[in-house]
């Protein structure tokens, strides 16, 4: 009963003083004053940096949390709040490396799986900024060309009388960009960046693609050779696949490349189409590329058909139907992985569409309050970057009694995690004394007044 009553002291002291020592004051001076005094103390600069990130002095957070990151560079909290401030600042960039940094070195497991769903948001964010500076440079990059070695494959067009075929405009192109990013001797877009572009230009409304819009699209991602293509119906379940490179310097189209077969040998038509287009693009294969490029995602139809609609709705910015639609082609072929990890990050996309990197921060932070890194946060909200011994030590003793649901917030940066509850002998449960398995001894010093 003793230790009972002083968990409960505990509970509630313990949060009510750390909450009292910093209600009602700025944090800031303090901790700028712990950096005057180490200027190399990197849970000074950890903190003092997510305390300008509270007080939305941006700036002034990435530069001290990238001076904590050069001290040490597997200080995760300082290169997750170092990512939360260069993507408030607009630097998409460098939020990606420092969230990539946090992925490697953090120790959070809810927060990693939040900065999963930042990095999908931040790729999509990255395109589409790409696609609008691209456009509104395009003078610029009228007069230039890349490489015919850089390649882009914007989605096919089809051509039939059954809808329900269309969404394998995206599904193939995605399987010939796989294909031919095999080789090592080309370079080729992103589906995705390709997308920004074709949404940017509005390639996709135009229901074709002619040779002066691919040449416009080529420029504008400095893509050096296109493939243009078409999937045509030719009655019941027939299908031809055709194919041109397109190069971006004069529009030039090239010899056509055409495969027609059923529609149930799709996947050996789309291999014969890569095959000679690789043969146009003179690009001689590796045997292992060769047996790379081979190897099919899925044998079922009906799987892809399902995946090439989850890429149609994904580029419609349908996340959540997407997400359905790759589930689903997962559950027709549970060994299709890519759509497996198509919907895992569509469901991130999902997500993160609904969130501003403000509410993103908010829910990163309450997670890693759950975990040890939360003891960071806690320093710069107090003003104290420096562990507290009596917090720590009866933190410690507290949780080595009874742990509570909830963790005691304390100011040590290393805290140790949490520890299951002890449990109770058979004989104090059938005698209902309540006797703890572990025993300690607690010394109370009063001294006289």
């Amino acid at each position: 009963m003793v230790w009972t009553r002083l968990l409960i002291v505990l509970l509630v002291v313990l949060p009510a003083a750390v909450s009292a020592q910093g209600r009602g004051r700025d944090p800031i001076p303090r901790l700028e004053a712990a950096r005057e005094r180490s200027p190399q103390s990197v849970p000074a600069l950890r903190a003092l940096g997510i305390a300008y990130y509270k007080a939305k002095r941006f700036e002034d957070a990435r530069t001290v949390l990238e001076g904590a990151r050069q001290l040490d560079p597997t200080d995760g909290v300082s290169a997750l709040y170092a990512g939360l401030a260069a993507e408030a600042l607009g630097d998409l960039t460098a939020a990606r490396r420092a969230y990539t940094t946090y992925l490697e070195v953090g120790k959070t497991a809810k927060v990693k799986d939040d900065i999963q769903a930042r990095l999908v948001a931040l790729a999509r964010e990255e395109a589409v900024a790409s696609a609008k500076a691209a456009v509104a440079n395009e003078a610029t990059l009228a007069g230039t060309t890349g490489s015919p070695r850089v390649v882009a494959v914007p989605p096919l067009v089809f051509s039939g009388s059954d809808s329900s075929l269309k969404p394998l405009e995206r599904g193939v192109a995605e399987l010939l960009i796989t294909d031919l990013s095999r080789s090592a001797q080309l370079t080729v877009v992103e589906r995705d960046r390709m997308q920004a572009i074709a949404d940017e230009i509005r390639l996709a409304e135009s229901g074709r693609v002619e040779a002066s819009t691919a040449v416009r699209a080529g420029r504008l991602i400095q893509a050096g050779t296109l493939v243009s293509g078409v999937i045509v119906q030719e009655g019941g379940d027939r299908l031809s696949l055709d194919a041109r490179l397109v190069k971006v310097a004069d529009g030039t189209l090239g010899a056509p490349s055409t495969v027609t077969d059923a529609l149930d040998a799709l996947f050996t038509m789309q291999k014969a189409l890569v095959f000679q287009l690789f043969e146009q693009l003179g690009v001689t294969l590796t045997p292992a590329e060769r047996q790379a490029i081979e190897r099919r995602p899925t044998n079922n139809l009906d799987a892809f058909l399902q995946y090439s609609r989850g890429l149609q709705a994904s580029d419609a910015g349908r996340f959540e139907d997407a997400a359905r639609f790759f589930n689903d082609a997962r559950s027709l072929d549970p060994g299709f992985g890519l759509a497996a990890v198509r919907a895992q990050t569509t469901q991130a996309a999902a997500q993160a569409a609904v969130q501003t990197v403000e509410v993103a921060s908010v829910v990163i932070e309450s997670n890693l309050r759950t975990g040890n890194e939360g003891a960071a946060l806690t320093a710069a909200m107090t003003g104290n970057p420096t562990p507290n011994p009596v917090a720590t030590t009866l933190s410690t003793a507290a949780q080595s009694v009874n742990p509570p649901a909830i963790a005691v917030q304390t100011t040590t940066s290393n805290a140790a995690p949490p520890q299951a509850p002890p449990q109770r002998d058979p004989t104090t449960s059938t005698t209902g004394t309540d006797v703890p398995n572990r025993t300690g001894t607690v010394t109370i010093i009063i001294r006289r007044p």
